[in-house]
């Protein structure tokens, strides 16, 4: 049996890192190894380890019951269905035998379930996938027409932090084309069914997806439906909000002046207690007097 070195004075002192390191890892696996593990990389898709979703979120959307091995005969079918089939490649292996790099590109404003679940079938579409995410950048969205609500720094870095994601490319083009699809190596792109019929999708942006089909390049995945409306319509259909500094780049209309209504007190009836009186919205769109300061720059009665 092997004596297990104690942690003293000498052991902390000691200049034998790797013999520290033991201690902790009893010296069975490497530090690399144990880094591995804190993400998905090189994993295969069926050995990826997520928490189930909860009972409410099966009732309330399809997606996310979805196992790897439904995503995978779905992304299968919809190959062969179109007449391709999983492709060989110039070292002759197949779609099956090594990593595949998928592609999901958007604004991502708002990221919210939708997003993720669909991110979640692009990276379990094959059994081995390296998965890169182009985020638009704040003047492309702006060029297009389309601006973002959010900077573009925290749109990037809320889908790297999805689980799924491998790689942010924060220089992500409105129109996909084969010099981008060849110095990225991509193999397919991946997107929501309906894509392609949906009216309110951008024009320009689905030329570079009919591009991508006619190079075999693309795989659905399954859009996520049953959003409560106010997510939607803030991923979907907002109204653009103009750029102002700060880190959302606007106030919708109908708060604007929500900061300026003055509540008024009703006074009590004789026979009701203080505490009853309810509150009055005055008409007055005044603005609120400024609070006081001290000579030390402190509020008064803030």
């Amino acid at each position: 049996m092997t004596s297990r070195r104690s942690l003293d004075g000498s052991s902390v002192l000691s200049t034998d890192d790797l013999a520290d390191y033991d201690i902790i890892s009893d010296g069975h696996r490497s530090l690399e190894s144990s880094i591995a593990d804190l993400g998905n990389v090189g994993r295969i898709a069926t050995d990826i380890h997520e928490p189930p979703p909860t009972q409410s979120a099966r009732e309330t959307f399809f997606t996310p019951s979805l196992s790897v091995e439904e995503i995978q005969a779905f992304v299968k079918k919809s190959i062969a269905a179109a007449g391709l089939g999983y492709r060989e490649h110039e070292n002759g292996s197949a779609d099956e035998e090594r990593t595949i790099r998928v592609y999901v590109d958007g604004k991502f404003d708002g990221f919210n379930v939708a997003h993720a679940l669909q991110l979640r079938q692009a990276k379990l579409s094959f059994p081995l996938v390296h998965l890169m995410v182009g985020v638009y950048a704040d003047s492309v969205c702006d060029q297009h027409e389309s601006p973002a609500s959010m900077p573009h720094i925290e749109r990037c870095e809320l889908v790297r932090h999805c689980r799924w994601v491998d790689e942010i490319i924060p220089e992500a083009p409105w129109r996909l084309d084969e010099t981008f699809l060849k110095v990225r190596r991509i193999d397919y792109v991946a997107y929501d069914e309906g894509t392609s019929v949906d009216p309110s999708f951008d024009k320009e942006r689905l030329k570079g997806y009919d591009l991508t089909k006619s190079l075999r390049k693309t795989i659905p995945t399954r859009r996520t439906t049953g959003l409560a409306t106010a997510v939607v319509d803030r991923s979907r259909n907002q109204t653009p909000i103009p750029s102002r500094q700060g880190t959302m780049r606007g106030v919708p209309s109908s708060l604007k002046h929500e900061g300026r209504r003055k509540v008024v007190i009703q006074e009590a009836k004789p026979d009701q207690s203080p505490f009853m009186a309810e509150p009055l919205a005055s008409e007055s769109e005044s603005e609120p007097d400024e609070p006081k300061v001290d000579e030390f720059g402190t509020g008064v009665g803030v």
